[in-house]
């Protein structure tokens, strides 16, 4: 056996480990945040209604607008038609709103819903692509070898096309797909 007095020393590794432990130990304290700042609140503003009016007539017909003190306002009309089925009854709509997006400026949307559904106009709204193209018209004329030589347009009377501004070429079929042919 070992004598009592080799127990209570330590070894020096041992005791440099326990400090070691005690200064991390004191270091994670330190660092930990004080309970004493208030948590941040994420509730929306809510903002009041500054005026806001509906109608509802014998016919089932309707007026209604509405305005918020942050800039919203929308107005919508309404009247009853003739549904889409036998018994079903619809509504012809015209309607506008307005806000001011986050970057300042004002944007107004004029509609109109009815039988050919939901119609928005507004300056900030894409410009719809036409669902009709014009069809090429094939040519059944193989014996036209001879290069073609584009020739203007003549003037027409016809508002559409000088406010687009454009022409658009008629095609002839050749033998292996379209080139246009102008008039």
């Amino acid at each position: 056996m070992e004598p009592a007095s080799d127990l209570t020393q330590t070894d020096p590794t041992t005791h440099n480990m326990k400090l070691l432990v005690l200064a991390a130990v004191l270091a994670v304290a330190a660092a930990a945040p004080s309970r004493s700042y208030a948590a941040p609140t994420y509730a929306p503003k809510v903002y009041q209604i500054l005026k806001q009016e509906a109608e509802l007539r014998d016919d089932q017909s309707y007026d209604s607008h509405f305005e918020t003190e942050n800039g919203i306002y929308a107005s919508e009309s309404g009247r009853p038609v003739e549904g889409y089925g036998d018994d079903e009854e619809s509504y012809d709509v015209n309607g506008q709103f307005s806000y001011t997006g986050d970057d300042g400026v004002v944007y107004k949307v004029v509609y109109v819903a009815n039988g050919n559904g939901f119609q928005p106009q507004g300056a900030h709204l894409p410009t719809p692509v036409p669902t009709e193209y014009p069809t090429p018209e094939a040519s059944d004329d193989d014996d036209d070898e001879e290069e073609e030589r584009y020739e203007a347009p003549e003037e027409e009377d016809d508002d559409d096309e000088a406010a687009a501004g454009y022409y658009q070429p008629q095609y002839e079929r050749v033998i292996v797909g379209y080139r246009p042919r102008y008039q």
